[in-house]
């Protein structure tokens, strides 16, 4: 072997195990931490404020058991909670709410789930929110 093969050969070595050592770490899987009832405001410009209470549980075939509702003065019609699927630190589900389809996202930031809704209808959006859940039992 000569030694510019070798050269290349222990760079590409080194410059690997550096791009290791700075990958990012994965994000810690919080399905366990997600088991129970939460429960905190939401807010949108597109109607009044209120609050939502999830309940999470999982049963022994690690199948999701998930409700969403949304309580406020007038609560709309909603549909079961679906796909619901947990990603390291992420959670996101879709809901049909009042003829819409109704997306979420939220991640687990500091024992609260912090979150937002995009709800559409025929293709368009037509509601966004935002929401932050404290976990109650």
């Amino acid at each position: 072997m000569n030694r510019l093969a070798l050269v290349g050969i222990l760079s590409l070595s080194l410059a690997a195990a550096a791009q290791a050592q700075n990958a990012p770490a994965p994000a810690a899987d919080i399905s366990k931490q997600l088991i129970g009832t939460w429960e905190g405001p939401y807010q949108s410009e597109a109607v009044p404020p209120g609050s939502l209470k999830l309940v999470v549980a999982r049963e022994a075939n690690k199948e999701w058991k998930v409700s969403l509702a949304i309580i406020t003065d007038q609560p709309p019609a909603a549909g079961e909670l679906r796909d619901f699927v947990v990603e390291g630190n992420s959670v996101s589900w879709v809901q049909d709410i009042d003829e819409m389809t109704c997306r979420s996202v939220a991640k687990l930031v500091a024992g609260l789930l912090k979150g937002d809704a995009e709800c559409s209808q025929g293709g368009a959006v037509v509601l966004t929110a935002t929401f932050l859940l404290e976990k109650k039992a």
